[in-house]
């Protein structure tokens, strides 16, 4: 989806805000991006990711870079702890900009579901 002039949040940012709230409130401060997937395949109730790994990964970093999201890499010694093998994680944090960015698109999302400006427009198109 396209911006309107980087003010609005586009419906996958939004989501995945909506997302990492969910995750980590209220006990987890952070999460990583394939449980943030999982996470929203949850609450969509679909089987399977509702965007490609790579779309979510650039909203991430978008939202990273518009100061809603901050995350950090792995350390070695928390891989280590953990033990697993592989690459480390990107952990991401919802900032209290993006929790009031998120609540915002939510409130917009109910006055738009209650509003509807086209129902004025009906008697115009009425025909005899």
């Amino acid at each position: 989806m396209r911006r309107r002039g980087d003010t609005e949040l586009v419906p996958n940012e939004v989501k995945l805000l909506l997302a990492t709230i969910s995750v980590t409130c209220p006990t987890e401060k952070e999460v990583y991006g394939y449980a943030l997937g999982k996470e929203l395949s949850r609450l969509e109730g679909k089987g399977r990711l509702p965007m490609s790994p790579s779309t979510m990964y650039r909203a991430l970093r978008r939202l990273e870079e518009r100061g809603t999201l901050t995350s950090r890499w792995e350390t070695a010694e928390e891989l280590e702890m953990a033990g697993r093998d592989g690459p480390p994680r990107r952990y991401y944090t919802i900032t209290p900009d993006g929790v009031a960015e998120a609540q915002a698109a939510v409130r917009r999302a109910e006055q738009a579901r209650r509003r509807q400006p086209w129902a004025s427009w009906i008697p115009e198109f009425r025909v005899s």
